[in-house]
């Protein structure tokens, strides 16, 4: 009989200590949080351009930044990089963007928000030479990710070229 007791309680126990084991494993690793995803996917994309540029002449540039979702703390800016030619860039109010610099894109007027996964924004590039003006435009989120669309201007004899 004390045996039985004593092996009911080994038992016991037991039993205590399994489901002890079970509850850490089933709920140990659960937390109330919910992960939310920060880190989207973009991609930079421009309208058609005008065929021919003259020196002096202001382009319109419309880009689309595209993103696979909406984070709400997600912040971008955007630069460029006079790769040829020279010239400068302006957004609508005339305010000059410096090249090899980068601005808020929430500071450039006319943001259009409408969409939250499609960002549309106007810059313009004025071409000061006579030469073929290449330039390299880049946008960056606050999470490291950057893309980037690069346009020529050939002068000579109106040719647009995307890369």
């Amino acid at each position: 009989m004390k045996r039985e007791r004593r092996n009911l309680k080994m038992k016991n126990v037991l039993y205590i200590c399994i489901g002890a084991l079970f509850a850490v494993l089933a709920f140990g690793s659960c937390n109330d949080a919910i992960d939310i995803r920060q880190d989207y996917d973009f991609s930079l994309s421009s309208w058609y351009l005008q065929e021919q540029i003259e020196t002096g002449e202001t382009v319109e540039i419309r880009f689309y930044l595209d993103r696979e979702g909406d984070y709400e703390k997600a912040e971008y800016e955007i630069g460029y990089i006079q790769m040829e030619g020279k010239g400068e860039v302006t957004d609508s109010e005339g305010v000059r963007l410096v090249n090899r610099e980068v601005r808020p894109l929430a500071e450039v007027p006319e943001l259009d928000r409408e969409n939250p996964v499609r960002q549309i924004f106007t810059l313009f590039y004025r071409s000061t030479s006579a030469r073929r003006s290449e330039l390299k435009f880049f946008v960056r989120d606050n999470f490291g990710q950057e893309r980037e669309l690069t346009m020529t201007f050939d002068t000579e004899n109106g040719m647009v070229d995307y890369k």
